[in-house]
């Protein structure tokens, strides 16, 4: 939990993050405070994190004004500022937060100039007001030490619901004006709920510094203007034949003249100067924002929102209501296992979530499992739809059943996005989803590994590839996992096809020492000098572990043991096959296990024989963990695994194959050695926050248009 003092009541920033904060960090605990007067000085700063100061005067007209309002601004802005950053450093507060201006760097370029502000450029200060918040910055960054954080924000102009300043202004032009002039200057900006988050983001990592915030795309003045009239239902104009009248006035002296250029002006910072923690913070692009800004009168407070999962924080949506997101599967296991970080991200951006699953059966996980997991769902207010989706095509009764219940869920809660994905899921949420599309619902699927695929048989390819192929005519976004389905469902009629390489793996997670594995091995019957190979998966005829026991059978070693982690419906079977072979305390099977990264640390080896995968979770966190490889040579696994590279591939019925590459690891410590080292470098492509950065930007950008974009602007087809 963080402590948070704000210094100033009443001001736009400070009330509307102690708004974010409260709403949506409900952990944390957020005081504010006026400073007024000396009354301030008797508060006692002590116990706090971070002192966010955000009592200020504004900006006023600079023209004409008398020696004593110059001296109030100094002393509001400078002097004050830095009595409060002296009163939290005596107090032990470790961070202390200043919002200061781009206006530092002086005025904005005039009509037909640009204006970039880079790393180089010195501050240089107009006028009085520009000059008392550069004092400021000076004086309480000369405070900081490294017990004493201090970080300063040169905003741009702010904008948001219920702001001030040049915004409002805006927006009543934006209402009441026919046309305006296309004038394509460019302007940085940002949204209070954009400056919010980033806030947020440095109390909760601690750090000071300086930092040069705006939206991740620059903003002219006209296209504010028709963004605002696009928000209230109205249609502004732009027009080029009236840029001459602006040209003409901004040439004018006077006040005209500086109003004019203050409006058509240009006044940017470079891109580079605004990165921070992957640009998290610019949730919201300029339309999304001033869409949430408008709408509802643009005189309300935030919108409701939920839970970052991860933190405890929670971000809101705007709109008239609040954003729905139906995210759905056959199973519940494939939720609570595969889809987790994107329920998390959607929630970052501020939709209401809803999971429709089968919670009753067909999971891989334990039934227990499943209701634990189901219950861990409503305390998160995500709310939960049971559908008996079934896994099998043959499952008539159920199939029909579940596309009449999901087609009546859709048609009710009328979703702005349906992320889906299984075989039978998908098809079923896609049937149910094609009458929405014709609004504003994005659908969303991910084939977590097609079932036509190199070597797959014609029954598969007879019957999954059409219906995949004539589905996608229903998908905004069509996700694979893999790079074999990226390239053929490129040919699919889906609006965007992008490559997202599976879920991605926690590299740090699986990066700890050894510790326990003693321990472990002794539950299992084996001796701390046993060569143990580990397979983790549903034993099921697809993770094909009836082969790696059979290979057993064909290893003389008896110091190698074999641990197949999972549950499934090949269990009864392989049990009997480990007593039919003679194999028992030598192949062992462990049933289900939430404790997987510490059995790999337990583990010298990690066998995969695999007949069918999309992209393997499970081998992708044996290579984290840096256990040598030993897997199938198939779709998914080779994306990983080059053989002798970063593991052994072998083909994945062949028994005999198995047995000499697991014998031949445990003979060859350099070779352990090298696959470990190869792996672990190699799985860094796959880390988790690659793949969630990946799915940021998707949602975001379904989200934000119509016509969906890749992140890199190439079109709708792309990676």
């Amino acid at each position: 939990m963080k402590r948070v003092l704000i210094t100033g009541q009443h001001s736009y920033i400070g009330t509307s993050f102690e708004q974010y904060i409260r709403k949506y960090c409900p952990r944390w605990q957020v005081d504010s405070i006026s400073v007024h007067g000396d009354g301030w000085k008797q508060y006692d700063f002590g116990g706090y994190d971070t002192v966010l100061h955000v009592a200020g005067k504004a900006h006023a007209d600079t023209g004409r004004v008398s020696e004593e309002v110059k001296r109030e601004y100094y002393r509001v802005n400078c002097d004050l500022a830095k009595e409060v950053a002296e009163a939290a450093k005596a107090a032990g507060v470790r961070q202390f937060i200043y919002p200061g201006s781009i206006i530092i760097y002086g005025e904005s370029a005039p009509y037909g100039r640009q204006k970039m502000i880079t790393a180089d450029t010195k501050p240089a200060p107009a006028n009085f007001y520009g000059d008392s918040k550069w004092q400021a910055d000076l004086a309480v960054r000369g405070l900081a030490t490294e017990a004493f954080h201090v970080a300063v924000l040169r905003l741009p102009m702010v904008y948001g619901a219920e702001s001030k300043g040049n915004y409002p202004m805006l927006s009543k032009l934006a209402n009441g004006l026919p046309v305006f002039p296309a004038v394509q200057n460019s302007r940085s900006m940002l949204y209070i709920e954009n400056l919010c988050e980033l806030i947020r983001e440095i109390i909760e990592r601690g750090e000071g510094g300086v930092f040069f915030p705006q939206n991740a795309q620059y903003a002219s003045t006209a296209e504010v203007v028709e963004a605002v009239s696009h928000a209230v239902g109205k249609r502004v104009v732009l027009l080029s034949v009236l840029n001459p009248f602006v040209k003409l006035c901004c040439r004018m002296p006077g006040k005209i003249g500086r109003l004019a250029n203050k409006a058509f002006g240009s006044f940017t910072y470079e891109k580079s100067l605004s990165e921070y923690n992957g640009n998290r913070y610019q949730r919201y692009d300029l339309k999304q924002s001033i869409r949430r800004t408008e709408r509802g009168g643009g005189n309300r407070g935030m919108s409701g929102g939920h839970t970052f999962v991860p933190s405890g924080a929670r971000v809101p949506c705007g709109g008239n209501r609040q954003r729905k997101a139906l995210v759905t599967a056959s199973v519940a296991s494939m939720i609570d296992l595969f889809n987790m970080d994107n329920i998390r991200i959607l929630r970052q951006l501020g939709y209401e979530v809803h999971v429709a699953s089968n919670f009753a059966f067909g999971s891989i996980t334990s039934q227990e499992r499943v209701d634990a997991f189901r219950e861990e769902l409503k305390q998160a207010g995500i709310l939960v739809h049971h559908i008996p989706i079934p896994r099998s095509i043959g499952d008539l009764k159920n199939i029909f059943l579940s596309y009449r219940q999901m087609k009546r869920l859709c048609t009710e809660q009328k979703y702005d996005l349906i992320h889906t994905q299984s075989p039978i899921g998908g098809v079923i949420a896609r049937l149910c989803a094609k009458k929405l599309r014709a609004g504003e619902t994005k659908v969303l699927y991910t084939a977590h590994g097609f079932h036509f695929y190199q070597g797959a048989s014609k029954k598969n390819w007879l019957l999954f590839y059409p219906i995949e192929k004539y589905l996608s005519r229903f998908t905004d976004v069509l996700i694979t996992i893999n790079k074999e389905d990226y390239k053929r469902a490129k040919h699919f009629h889906a609006k965007r096809v992008c490559y997202v390489p599976g879920i991605g793996v926690d590299t740090e997670r699986f990066a700890g020492a050894k510790e326990g594995a003693d321990k472990l091995r002794r539950e299992f019957g084996f001796a701390q000098d046993d060569f143990v190979a580990v397979s983790v998966g549903q034993l099921s005829k697809r993770k094909n572990q009836e082969t790696m026991i059979r290979a057993m059978a064909h290893i003389p070693d008896k110091k190698i043991k074999y641990l197949a982690v999972g549950l499934g419906e090949c269990e009864a079977e392989d049990r009997k096959l480990i007593q039919k072979l003679g194999l028992e305390g030598q192949a062992v099977l462990a049933g289900y296990r939430e404790d997987v990264d510490a059995l790999l640390k337990m583990a010298d080896c990690f066998v995969f024989p695999s007949v069918q995968e999309g992209l393997p979770v499970s081998l992708m966190e044996a290579m984290a963990a840096g256990v040598p490889v030993v897997c199938s040579r198939i779709r998914g696994n080779t994306d990983l695994v080059t053989d002798g590279v970063e593991g052994l591939l072998t083909e994945p019925m062949d028994e005999s194959g198995y047995a000499k590459a697991v014998l031949k690891l445990k003979q060859d410590s350099r070779l352990r050695e090298t696959l470990r080292k190869n792996a672990r470098e190699k799985i860094k492509r796959y880390d988790a926050k690659r793949v969630h950065g990946r799915m940021l930007r998707i949602y975001q950008e379904c989200a934000g248009s119509s016509g969906l974009r890749t992140p890199d602007g190439n079109g709708t087809k792309g990676v």
